[in-house]
């Protein structure tokens, strides 16, 4: 079942789907297709955080009951607060009895006009400060002085950092990390080389994006049409990295929020990876090369595929229980 280093113990029993159910690209794709029918009426009131340097980003809060603790739900890449796996954990955190908090990343959602300065995946120190503000309008409004983070793919990737940040505030003590991009570059060499949906999907919804920041600043971006004469993710990265990032190129973007090479080292608190061995967008490879920690916990599934793991055909998830499962124990051990 594992691969890597072994788990303190699995959330569930054993993630076994059916065989018909195993193919990853059906995992990744239905997973996105069939939100939990408590998902869809998911309240959650939208409120725009602003740090200290005027970087807005937006959240919607489910607050819980009085004494609940905060649960922040960060999506992946060219997702938001409405992708159904976000929905999924937002609601089953929130019938576990946490007050929940879905955030959305620089651009992301209807965002693109908040920031001019165009979103990376770099920016950890802003997603650090929302989740703060997030904390403390939770302990204002009676909250538990406890908290986690639960990440998807990107998302994934910048909870695993935030764990690691001395900038977080103390109070969180938990994250769990779904399908996490560890290593950069060999992500987008899985999208550009793997099956074209993947790529195609992305470049798509990127180049939408990216049309929405154009409008939003057109003295600063024009209409980056150029973007669309690009196929594929690595070339429309090596792009922006030219023109509008601040990096010298993509690798040395790549870096900044690769995983590996001792990168978790410095886990502050439990933080625990549910990922799939047959991911067609993450290779497992990387998980191999995550640094030791007495506080992170690797479970890695043969099947899954990319933040899927239906188990059965009625696509109940092994997510829900596991996210609000994992939640629990580490927030009541925090107390």
């Amino acid at each position: 079942m594992l691969h890597g280093f072994a788990p303190a113990g699995t959330l569930l029993a054993a993630f076994d789907p059916p065989r018909l159910l195993r193919s990853p690209h059906l995992q990744t794709v239905a997973s996105r297709w069939i939100p939990a029918p408590a998902a869809q009426a998911l309240p959650g009131e939208a409120a725009v955080l602003e740090n200290a340097a005027g970087v807005r980003l937006k959240a919607f809060v489910s607050p819980g009951k009085p004494g609940a603790p905060l649960a922040i739900v960060i999506h992946g890449w060219l997702g938001c607060e409405r992708s159904s796996y976000v929905r999924r954990a937002a609601a089953s955190l929130g019938a576990g009895g946490c007050g929940v908090a879905r955030l959305l990343l620089r651009d992301h959602g209807d965002t693109a006009n908040l920031n001019r300065e165009m979103f990376n995946s770099a920016r950890l120190d802003e997603v650090a400060d929302a989740c703060n503000q997030l904390m403390e309008r939770s302990a204002a409004a009676g909250g538990a002085a406890a908290g986690g983070i639960v990440g998807f793919s990107l998302g994934g990737n910048f909870a695993l950092r935030l764990a690691c940040d001395a900038r977080l505030d103390q109070r969180f003590a938990a994250c769990l990390a779904i399908s996490p991009v560890v290593d950069p570059a060999a992500t987008v060499r899985a999208i550009d080389g793997g099956w074209s949906a993947y790529r195609l999907w992305f470049v798509r919804y990127w180049r939408q994006a990216l049309a929405a920041k154009a409008a939003a600043f057109p003295g600063v971006y024009g209409r980056l049409d150029e973007t669309l004469r690009l196929s594929t993710v690595s070339a429309i990265t090596d792009y922006l990295t030219r023109r509008h990032l601040p990096f010298a190129n993509s690798a040395d973007y790549y870096a900044r929020y690769d995983l590996r090479g001792g990168r978790l080292a410095g886990l502050r608190f439990p933080a625990r990876i549910v990922a799939a061995l047959d991911d067609p967008v993450i290779p497992s490879a990387g998980f191999a090369d995550l640094a030791r920690s007495p506080n992170l916990t690797l479970e890695l599934w043969p099947h899954g595929g990319h933040c899927g793991f239906l188990a059965d055909w009625r696509f109940a998830s092994y997510l829900d229980a596991a996210t609000t499962r994992w939640f629990a124990n580490a927030l009541l051990a925090a107390a």
